[in-house]
């Protein structure tokens, strides 16, 4: 356990001088128009990320600025485009023993054990036994289980975190099971074991944190398809499962992300892929956007520009909740209501047309 962090990116103020310490998630090196060597550096904490720039020392200093590792930097912030960045000056690398991870490391909002119980509790009533016996398989196989639990569930757009991926796939488990309440003519099971497995396979296209990044896999083959073929070898070692609903469930995950230009192997082609779908995008991009707006930076409630959304995010003043949430049930009136008679309606005229 370390000392406590003191200094965290969404501290540091443009023309401020810097001794603090930040996790290297990115390093790659290039050359000035000269032809001398420079470092592109990217640094983050739990708060978020900032770019960073080595400029002079560019050879000594890379092998203390290695990927994964916290590291003390000396420098200034500068401003790039607009934007912080962190000119580093010199860099040491710093001990496991001398910091806290939980400084560097941002991690679901909600305790580990309470999502996982609540996961669990989503999976245990599925009303169908073969859709609640192969989801409970692919996620109790030692290949998967302490990965899913501890694995993001994106590098850097929604989730992108420690347990993000358990948490991701607990909410869009949960908007499946309340759509699938709304919509009774779609199949609970389906839907909701769906839902709970569609990003399985980002523990192998992502690398664990403290340092998220696409593995070689995950860059030839992608999470959709290795989500759909591990399914195939958990319900291989199911007795009797029936190929159809085997195939059902692994167009779900091979069709979640709607269309082949944003992932797909497949578009939606049943009722239960189709909302599936349009669920994984929601959750995703409301934690993405509810992220960003957390780093404003204009002290209007303005996010800075979000170049994969591709617009600016506003957060409205709060306004008391009575405003705008109902009460749950209109309270009891004192009397009985009398309801008066309405009047008679006058006489039309008949000189008019309308």
């Amino acid at each position: 356990m370390g000392t406590g962090k003191q200094v965290f990116v969404q501290n540091l103020v443009i023309g401020s001088d810097q001794e603090a310490p930040f996790l290297v998630l990115n390093l790659t090196r290039g050359r000035t128009s000269r032809g001398n060597p420079y470092l592109n550096v990217e640094l983050g904490d739990r708060t978020g990320r900032i770019q960073a720039k080595v400029w002079e020392g560019a050879e000594s200093l890379a092998g203390q600025l290695a990927e994964g590792t916290v590291v003390l930097v000396r420098g200034y912030v500068d401003s790039y485009r607009g934007a912080p960045q962190l000119v580093i000056r010199e860099a040491r690398s710093l001990d496991p023993a001398d910091f806290d991870w939980a400084d560097y490391l941002k991690v679901a909002s909600r305790p580990v054990g309470e999502m996982k119980a609540d996961l669990w509790a989503l999976i245990n009533d599925l009303p169908d036994d073969d859709f609640r016996r192969l989801t409970t398989a692919a996620l109790k196989s030692p290949r998967v289980e302490p990965r899913f639990y501890e694995s993001a569930a994106a590098k850097n757009f929604h989730h992108a975190h420690t347990h993000g991926l358990l948490e991701h796939s607990l909410s869009v488990g949960r908007l499946a099971a309340r759509a699938a309440g709304h919509y009774p003519h779609l199949n609970f099971s389906l839907l909701v074991a769906g839902a709970v497995l569609h990003d399985l396979g980002k523990i192998w296209e992502l690398s664990l944190p403290p340092r998220v990044d696409y593995t070689t896999a995950g860059r030839l083959k992608g999470h959709l398809v290795m989500g759909a073929d591990y399914l195939a070898e958990a319900a291989a070692g199911l007795p009797d499962f029936p190929p159809a609903k085997l195939e059902l469930l692994q167009h779900l995950i091979l069709s979640h992300h709607g269309e082949p230009e944003f992932g797909a192997a497949v578009k939606p082609q049943i009722m239960e892929a189709l909302v599936l779908h349009h669920l994984d995008n929601i959750d995703a991009k409301v934690e993405a956007m509810g992220s960003f707006l957390d780093q404003e930076t204009d002290g209007q409630g303005w996010s800075p520009y979000h170049r994969l959304m591709g617009a600016y995010f506003y957060r409205p003043p709060d306004f008391p909740e009575s405003l705008g949430r109902p009460e749950a049930e209109p309270p009891e009136p004192e009397k009985p209501l009398v309801m008066e008679k309405p009047p008679e309606p006058e006489a039309p005229d008949k000189g008019r047309l309308f």
